[in-house]
C-alpha cells in the first residue's frame, strides 16, 4: 500500500499564527498548525555507496553501544532508521560546535544538508513499496505557553523533508495522552506509549514513528515447520522454540560471522540473520563488527550466490532504552550539556536565561516473527528541555545457517542493504 509521507512548507511567514481554523487533538488541548501550509514534493536524490556505508557503519556502533548498555546478554532491537529522522529533525535547530558532533556521530560525517535529502529519499522508497506495508510518520510538539520562541525556519524544514505535524500544547498530562495515542496510532498499537511522564522544563518532543507489516515472498509449509527444535541461549540453556526451514539462495559475511536474507513480499525487503562465528560470544561479536567499523550494508549487497538452508525462530520481543548514555558513549556530548549545547537555531527562552538542550532520547521497539511473515514497529522521541546556565556467482556449496544460537537480526533494504531494523537475540 502506497502512503504520501513526505510534504514540502513553502512561503511560511505565519506558521506560528494567522488565521483559520486549525486541527485538534482528542484531548481538545493540543493545536495542529496548519495556517500557510501548502503540501508539494521535494526532490529526491540518489543515495551513494559513501552515504549507504557512513549510515551502515553508525547503525551496527548503536548497536554495539546498546548492547554494552543492556549489561549480560541483552535482547536488543533498534530502529536506525527511525532514531536518524528523529535526531537528523533535532540537527537542523543544531549550530557550531553541537551541529558537528551530531553530523559526525549520527551522520558518519555527512552534513546535515545532504542528510534531510538522503533520508526523504530513503523515506519515500519505503513508502513507495506496493507488497509489503510501510508507516513513517513524523511530529514536532511544543509547548505553547510563550516561554520559548519557536523558530520559523526550523519548522519549515521538519516539514519540508520529514512532512512533521506541528503542534501546539500545554505539555501537561493531556500532552502526554495526546503523544502517547499518535504514536500508537501511527505505530498500529505495536506501541502503544513513549513518554510515561513530560518534566517541567520540557519544551518540544520531535518524534519518529515506524511500522511495518510483510510477508514473506515463498511461503513456509508444513514440513517447513519444525516444531520443539533447540535453541541454545547465551548462558547455556535450552529453550524450545518452532524453526521456520527454507532453502535461499545467497548469503554474506561480516567479520567471521554468517548471514543469510530471506526476502519478503515484492523482494524490495527481507529479514536478516546473522551468526557469529562458533564459539564465540555475540555480544563481542558485535564489539568487534563495531570497533572494525564493518560495513552491514557493504557485505549484503556483495552477497555471494549459493545453497543456503536456512533456519528462523519464530519469537516476539519488545524493547525500550533511552539512548541519550548511547548517543554520549559514542562522542556525541554537546547536545546533552546545559551549557554547550547550541539548539538556537530551533528554540529560544523568551527570558533570555536558561538554555535548550536534549534530555532524553526514548526509543522503542516490538517486532514478531512467524510463519507468515514479521511485524514491527518503532518509536523515537528526542525531548527538548531548557536548563538554567547553573545546571551473481556460481553456485560452489551448500550453506547452512540455523539461528538455533545467540544471532542478529534486522530489516534490511535490498537495494540499499541499510537496516531499518537491527538487534540481537541471546535467549529465548
Amino acid at each position: 500500500m502506497k502512503k504520501k509521507i513526505i510534504a514540502v512548507l513553502v512561503g511560511l511567514s505565519l506558521i506560528l499564527g494567522g488565521c483559520g481554523a486549525n486541527e485538534r487533538s482528542a484531548s481538545g488541548n493540543a493545536e495542529k498548525l496548519t495556517t500557510g501550509l501548502l503540501k508539494l514534493s521535494a526532490p529526491k536524490s540518489e543515495v551513494t555507496d559513501q552515504q549507504k556505508s557512513a549510515i551502515s557503519v553508525v547503525s551496527m556502533q548503536m548497536l554495539a553501544k546498546a548492547v554494552e548498555q543492556g549489561g549480560q546478554h541483552p535482547n536488543v532491537l533498534l530502529s536506525p532508521m527511525s532514531l536518524e529522522l528523529a535526531l537528523a529533525m533535532t540537527e537542523n535547530g543544531a549550530k557550531g560546535d553541537t551541529l558537528a558532533q551530531m553530523e559526525s556521530v549520527l551522520n558518519g560525517g555527512i552534513p546535515i544538508s545532504e542528510m534531510n535529502s538522503l533520508l526523504y529519499t530513503v523515506s519515500d522508497r519505503l513508502a513507495s513499496s506496493e507488497q509489503v506495508d510501510w508507516n513513517i510518520a513524523n511530529s514536532v510538539w511544543f509547548k505553547g505557553d510563550g516561554s520559548c520562541k519557536v523558530k520559523n525556519d526550523f519548522l519549515r524544514k521538519a516539514y519540508y523533508w520529514y512532512g512533521a505535524e506541528i503542534w501546539k500544547a500545554p505539555f501537561d498530562g493531556t500532552t502526554k495522552d495526546d503523544i502517547n495515542d499518535w504514536v500508537s496510532m501511527q505505530t498500529k498499537g505495536m506501541i502503544p506509549v513513549i513518554l510515561d511522564d513530560i518534566p517541567p522544563n520540557a519544551k518540544m518532543y520531535l518524534i519518529n514513528a515506524i511500522a511495518f507489516e510483510g510477508e514473506w515472498k515463498s511461503e513456509y509449509n508444513n514440513p517447513d515447520i519444525k516444531e520443539n527444535r533447540e535453541f541454545t541461549n547465551a548462558d547455556g540453556s535450552i529453550t524450545n522454540v518452532t524453526m521456520l526451514s527454507s532453502d535461499e539462495l545467497y548469503y554474506f559475511t561480516l567479520g567471521e560471522g554468517i548471514g543469510c536474507l530471506k526476502e519478503y513480499k515484492g523482494s524490495e525487503y527481507s529479514f536478516m540473520g546473522l551468526l557469529p562465528p562458533e564459539g564465540t560470544d555475540l555480544d563481542d561479536y558485535i564489539a568487534s563488527l563495531a570497533d572494525s567499523n564493518a560495513d552491514l550494508a557493504d557485505a549484503i549487497r556483495n552477497r555471494s550466490c549459493a545453497e543456503v538452508v536456512m533456519q528462523i525462530p519464530e519469537f516476539t520481543d519488545d524493547y525500550d532504552i533511552d539512548m541519550s548514555k548511547t548517543f554520549m558513549d559514542m562522542g556525541m556530548t554537546f547536545p546533552f550539556d546545559e551549557f554547550k549545547a547550541d539548539f538556537s537555531d530551533m528554540l529560544e527562552p523568551v527570558s533570555g536565561t536558561g538554555n535548550i538542550c536534549i534530555n532524553r532520547i526514548l526509543h522503542k521497539t516490538h517486532i514478531e516473527v512467524d510463519r507468515n511473515g514479521t511485524k514491527a514497529a518503532a518509536a523515537t522521541a528526542v525531548e527538548m528541555v531548557v536548563e538554567t546556565a547553573s545546571a551473481d556467482m556460481e553456485v560452489k556449496k551448500k550453506i547452512h545457517v540455523f539461528l538455533n544460537r545467540p544471532f542478529i537480526y534486522g530489516i534490511i533494504d535490498n537495494a540499499t542493504g541499510l537496516p531499518v531494523f537491527l538487534g540481537c537475540v541471546n535467549s529465548l
